[in-house]
């Protein structure tokens, strides 16, 4: 979802014909992954038992072997790889997501885990499997009961990347929570007529000048991709309240009225279901940053 704008290029650049199906043609009234086969436990990998031991401790189940034929009938995603498939669960999902939220938020844990997990390689592929674009979760984040994410097979233990995959995870998880009760049509109101568009996040139209987050927040934005719809306002503002501290948070605020307004809703809304989005900031740069894998 984050690279919108790319997917998009792509799209218009090759078309949405199915005349390129090097993977078989698709029926987009199949959900592929449920229809998986049960792999036999005699045929379990080091993955398959750190999956399952996941799922009964958490209550989530992680999917990474599947057909690429996922989503639609010219969008496909690719599993990843198994080399760095496993480590990333180890880390990213066991020690750094699901566990801290459940010993530090179990309300929300409780209400608000997805029930399925897919893990993909990081591609999006239109039509053709040899066409690639990244991709965080597009097309998979609309179900609430399932979240998935895509860069995969970047995984690194730098610390930086796992900031970002991190906080782009729970940029993602807001899309769920959005498409499960909805940010409110009051939270739409408060910039209405000011968003900038498909044409306009990127770049300023007046100016040809790449925006800024500075300019963004002067706007209402915390960065310029809130600027393109509401969907993303709101989940780039779950995003940037657990990439940054409660004061440099404020420092942003402090800027435009109508952020800070958005600030408090969405901040009101995460606290209502359990989970203070400044408490979870510290917790997600302290497995970050404080604990070696």
């Amino acid at each position: 979802m984050k690279n919108i704008l790319l997917i998009i290029a792509i799209i218009l650049c090759i078309g949405c014909t199915k005349e390129n199906y090097p993977l078989g043609e698709v029926d987009e009234d199949v959900d592929y992954f449920s229809k998986k086969e049960v792999k036999p436990k005699s045929q379990w990998n080091e993955l398959d038992y750190l999956c399952d031991s996941m799922q009964r401790a958490y209550g989530i189940e992680i999917i990474y072997e599947y057909t690429p034929r996922i989503i639609s009938g010219n969008t496909f995603f690719m599993p990843p790889q198994y080399d760095l498939a496993l480590p990333y669960t180890k880390v990213v999902l066991d020690k750094m997501w699901l566990g801290p939220l459940k010993e530090k938020f179990p309300e929300f844990f409780k209400k608000e885990t997805p029930i399925e997990f897919i893990l993909a390689g990081g591609y999006v592929h239109f039509n053709s499997a040899t066409i690639t674009a990244t991709a965080a979760g597009a097309g998979m984040n609309a179900q609430f009961y399932r979240l998935g994410m895509g860069g995969v097979n970047n995984f690194s233990l730098n610390r930086a990347w796992l900031k970002d995959h991190v906080v782009t995870l729970y940029h993602e998880h807001a899309h769920q929570i959005d498409h499960k009760y909805g940010r409110g049509y009051l939270y739409d109101r408060v910039s209405q007529g000011k968003y900038y568009g498909l044409s306009g996040y990127f770049r300023n139209p007046a100016t040809g000048n790449i925006r800024t987050d500075d300019e963004a927040q002067k706007d209402g934005f915390f960065k310029p991709y809130g600027g393109y719809a509401p969907e993303e306002d709101f989940a780039t503002s779950v995003e940037y309240m657990v990439k940054y501290s409660e004061n440099t948070i404020k420092t942003f605020i402090a800027k435009n009225r109508d952020l800070e307004t958005k600030y408090k809703m969405v901040h009101q809304m995460y606290q209502d279901m359990g989970v203070n989005l400044h408490d979870l900031y510290k917790v997600v740069d302290s497995v970050v940053y404080k604990v070696n894998y």
